[in-house]
């Protein structure tokens, strides 16, 4: 649903392409909001195609930025929006695998059109509503299908990058990848090793936040692609996704807490998780990922180390509930519970109760606890010290672990005289 500030953004766009043609110079909306008015999707940004070159533009508009003359583009501001507007050009050679070698202006929108990567966003629209269409993108788009404009297999070879905007815009849209684009996915992927390690994450983090990332997962596992990339996946990772290519793993995997009704590993539940990083989690799971592969896969694809650390403790917390039989799962949840923090917990549940599985009560558990963190213990580290007449050391912490877990286990008030008293109990056991 188009609305009202996307309208505006529309009309503004249309400004832009009327002012240049009032100057003598052709122009066009182009590429994405094009496909993505037609398809009735949220517009994000407005790109603009011109005869003009770059220094008409520039002389033409108040507010412009010189964003990438190399290739013909300035980025123009009106009422605090961006528009790239961009010569028409042609490119020849992409030796890099990724940018043009040469790139030459032309006059004609449909030798701009003629360079791009799929049919639908090979599109433009003139200020008249004139809609160019020289490669099929609006069939492609009513028939539900990813086309490449001309050979799929040159495109992808030109930059590589194209074979997971491919199987990004097939899951987004629930659209088919025609037979010819998936024979040139299989052909060219071994230049994805050719692309930066941020360029693929970036790819990939869309397709996890997007509305079919359980298609988009099915489709890389499928395609040999993740065996390709720059840099080496952790070897669970791997093994996993080509077991899965191979059809020695279905696309629902044994849930390994099924008999208590915990995660269940079939990726087709994933679009019911709604944050990105939980989706990333439950992919990781899913493949039996422990929390190292999980650092380790996190680290390869550049994600922060925010996102990264969280990620990857949702995954280990996960990994570890499944070593307890059914008749442990109270206390072995409350003490991953206490030693990853409230935060991973609720994160856990959260993920959890996404899938719609019938949980056991872990959430009535978190909620029960009368503390969740070694910041609410009525006592501090620097205070066991000189109590118990020990040199600082890691004991301190492991210490307070356990008296967390005295406090949460109701064994123990969270007084100081009572926490003293159990720390003297407890700290013989503890190494210096």
């Amino acid at each position: 649903m188009i609305n009202q500030d996307e309208e505006s953004l529309w009309a503004k766009g249309l400004e832009i392409v009327c002012k240049l043609e009032e100057n003598g110079h052709k122009a066009y909306l182009v590429g994405g909001c094009v496909r993505d008015r037609m398809l009735g999707r949220s517009l994000n940004d407005i790109d603009i195609a011109t005869s003009g070159r770059p220094e008409d533009v520039i002389s033409l508009f108040e507010k412009t930025l010189p964003t990438g003359l190399k290739h013909g583009t300035v980025t123009v501001r009106e009422d605090g929006q961006s528009f790239e507007v961009t010569t028409f050009r042609q490119e020849t050679g992409y030796s890099d695998g990724r940018r043009p070698d040469e790139v030459l202006f032309v006059q004609d929108v449909k030798e701009d059109l003629a360079r791009r990567d799929f049919t639908f966003n090979a599109m433009a629209v003139g200020m008249d509503g004139e809609i160019v269409d020289p490669f099929g993108g609006q069939d492609a788009l009513r028939a539900g299908v990813v086309a490449c404009v001309g050979e799929a297999s040159e495109r992808f070879g030109e930059d590589a990058l194209r074979m997971l905007r491919a199987i990004r815009f097939a899951a987004e849209f629930d659209f088919l990848l025609l037979p010819e684009v998936w024979a040139g996915i299989l052909k060219q992927r071994s230049k994805l090793k050719h692309v930066a390690m941020e360029r693929i994450s970036n790819e990939w983090d869309k397709m996890m936040a997007g509305s079919g990332p359980e298609q988009a997962c099915h489709y890389l596992f499928k395609s040999g692609l993740l065996a390709h990339v720059k840099e080496e996946l952790p070897e669970a990772i791997l093994s996993a996704a080509e077991r899965y290519r191979f059809n020695e793993l279905s696309w629902e995997w044994e849930a390994s807490l099924s008999t208590v009704g915990s995660l269940s590993n079939d990726f087709l539940q994933l679009p019911l998780i709604a944050d990105v990083d939980l989706r990333w989690a439950a992919l990781l799971s899913g493949m039996s990922a422990d929390q190292e592969t999980g650092i380790e896969f996190c680290r390869a694809l550049h994600l922060s180390s925010r996102r990264t650390t969280r990620i990857a403790e949702v995954v280990g917390f996960n990994e570890k509930l499944s070593a307890f039989e059914e008749h442990e799962l109270r206390v072995g949840w409350i003490k991953l519970a206490l030693a990853y923090g409230s935060s991973i917990a609720e994160d856990w549940l959260v993920m959890n109760e996404a899938c719609e599985e019938p949980l056991f009560e872990a959430r009535g558990w978190l909620e029960e606890l009368p503390i969740t963190s070694v910041s609410e213990l009525k006592l501090r580290g620097n205070e066991l010290s000189s109590l118990l007449g020990k040199s600082p050391g890691p004991w301190i912490t492991t210490l307070l672990q356990q008296l967390l877990e005295e406090v949460a286990f109701e064994r123990v008030t969270n007084e100081k005289k009572s926490l003293v008293s159990a720390a003297k109990s407890l700290v013989g056991n503890l190494k210096s």
